[in-house]
């Protein structure tokens, strides 16, 4: 088979598994039998590039994201909320706001060791409360910060400042390379699952709900291993998907107080749906079917507002409209579209990512500073990077 075919295979293969794989894990079996000499290095930037173009091209073939959750998650973290299917949709009315949200937090979180933060990844507005949650938290000692999709490598974080591609999930959202960069920025220690899977086929195979328990699981592990065994006076922040399960929070609540000896405290965030609402705490969850279950508190954060046709994160981040340059709209095949901040590494996760088809006139969404916008098909670079700054 050519090497091109193995190549797309796993690509293919790692959209259509339980859960995606980190890019390297996706193409490891993606070796020449020609030569023993050392491989060239890998441009992982372009194979994160290409998993996405893969979704465009399975969308254009009829797949239907409504039926798979994958593709979905897919289209969401290239911009396209429009094309992933219905969203959740908000239960509640946003509540007023009677005492600061992340003050609560902190005040509730005295005394705790382990906090841990249940939100929706695709939830742009609950993400960036979960940053204003960090950056309160980190000024009360806070030492280190778990995320059930971050995949790190052997000697921890690649760069000091961004989030890299190579560094979780290639489906992650734009806003967690944000989020992952005030980390960063607040000299937190980044812990991750580790490899926790034995086989792709595993990953394909396995039901998402048990996926997302193994994982959860091996979190808290590492939590105990590199957190508490390095400092036995470790505060944590452990970020989590929300499961669909309800009874997944308690179940994950106990085994991180069996696996570190610590009892933690569970935050859920869940949508709501107000105009100019902001983050409140509720003091009772709606119908008892949500995260409030196991929650020991629950915050409505207002569902992103769109704004051209994109989901925004809100009051919480001064976002703007940013046209795509002329030369970077689709003609016959799909546009891949990045910005990144200027001075970035070409790893790093991008402020904004849009997939474009031809006819599409999206906008990107973000927030004030200077940007370098780059474009892809599947046969290469459009032209040269387009520098822009947003005020």
């Amino acid at each position: 088979m050519p090497r091109r075919a193995i190549w797309l295979t796993a690509i293919l293969l790692a959209a259509c598994s339980a859960e995606t794989p980190p890019v390297r894990a996706a193409l490891a079996g993606d070796r020449s039998a020609e030569t023993p000499a050392a491989a060239p290095e890998r441009d992982l930037a372009a194979e994160a590039r290409s998993f996405f173009l893969a979704q465009a091209e399975l969308l254009l073939a009829g797949a239907d994201p409504a039926a798979d959750p994958h593709l979905s998650d897919a289209l969401r973290a290239m911009g396209r909320d429009d094309l992933a299917g219905p969203g959740d949709g908000a239960r509640n009315a946003c509540p007023r706001q009677w005492v600061d949200p992340a003050e609560l937090v902190a005040q509730s979180a005295t005394g705790s060791r382990i906090l841990i933060i249940e939100s929706n990844r695709h939830a742009p507005a609950q993400t960036a409360f979960l940053e204003t949650l960090v950056r309160r938290l980190a000024r009360d000692g806070f030492t280190a910060f778990a995320d059930d999709g971050l995949t790190l490598g052997p000697a921890g974080s690649g760069h000091p400042d961004v989030l890299l591609v190579s560094e979780g999930l290639v489906t992650r959202d734009p806003g967690h390379g944000r989020l992952l960069r005030t980390v960063k920025a607040l000299d937190l220690q980044l812990v991750d699952a580790g490899i926790w899977w034995r086989s792709a086929r595993e990953l394909s195979e396995l039901p998402p709900e048990v996926l997302l328990s193994q994982r959860q699981t091996a979190l808290a592990l590492q939590v105990s291993r590199r957190a508490f065994e390095r400092n036995p006076d470790a505060r944590v922040i452990i970020h989590t998907e929300q499961a669909a399960n309800p009874n997944a929070a308690a179940a994950f609540k106990t085994a991180v107080a069996s696996l570190t000896g610590h009892h933690p405290l569970l935050i859920a965030l869940t949508d709501c749906a107000s105009p100019g609402a902001a983050p409140a705490f509720l003091p009772g969850f709606g119908d008892g079917g949500g995260p409030g279950d196991a929650a020991d508190l629950v915050f409505a954060v207002p569902q992103a507002p769109d704004i051209g046709g994109r989901r925004a994160a809100g009051q919480l981040r001064a976002e703007r409209l940013v046209a795509v340059p002329s030369g970077f709209l689709p003609a016959g095949q799909p546009v891949l579209v990045e910005a990144r901040r200027d001075g970035d590494p070409a790893l790093a996760i991008p402020e904004d990512r849009l997939m474009l088809f031809p006819g599409d006139r999206l906008p990107l969404v973000l927030p004030p500073g200077d940007y370098r916008i780059e474009a892809w098909t599947r046969d290469g670079p459009l032209a040269d990077p387009f520098a822009v700054e947003v005020t």
